[in-house]
């Protein structure tokens, strides 16, 4: 293997390019003439000399705008009015439901006393028509019978009219 020793340069080589010349292609594109042309305005260079420049407007090219997005139409008042709503209605229910969970085995409990309650109401009811039933039968007796006929009597113009009715009442003892 070979091994040289580099030495750097005495002196840094530096770039200096030269200065070039740009033509301006923003909006406009000027046209040199060293005769006046009509339309043309005159100008003075900046070695002296004077030129007429004749200047087109050239639109530039750049991509192309987006099209505008249509607009949307506006958004209801009924819309609105449930958008603001739904938070506290679903809000409301989820606390309502979590009520519920806390107090159902108190709810349990208050309906089976209820229950309870319901069915000594019953048996009680039923006792007593019983009794009163049993009190009636031993008082035992008979019954009577009353009955009662009427008759009425209407003579007319031209007829006469009869009519006769029969009340029967039962009382037992």
């Amino acid at each position: 293997m070979d091994v040289t020793a580099r030495t750097a340069p005495a002196e840094p080589v530096l770039y200096r390019p030269e200065p070039v010349e740009t033509a301006a292609l923003a909006t406009t594109l000027p046209y040199l003439s060293p005769v006046p042309i009509p339309g043309a305005v005159e100008a003075v260079t900046p070695n002296g000399a004077r030129v007429w420049l004749l200047v087109s407007k050239i639109e530039p090219t750049g991509p192309a705008a987006a099209p505008e997005a249509p607009q949307s139409a506006p958004v209801p008042t009924w819309a609105k009015t449930t958008a603001l709503l739904a938070l506290s209605l679903s809000g409301s229910s989820v606390l309502g439901a979590y009520a519920l969970g806390l107090f159902a085995e108190g709810l349990a409990a208050l309906v089976a006393s209820l229950v309870l309650l319901a069915k000594f109401a019953f048996v009680l009811a039923l006792v007593l028509g019983l009794f009163v039933v049993v009190v009636k039968r031993r008082a035992g007796g008979g019954s009577v019978t009353a009955e009662a006929t009427s008759t009425a009597t209407a003579r007319g113009l031209f007829a006469k009219a009869t009519a006769t009715a029969t009340a029967t009442a039962i009382a037992k003892k």
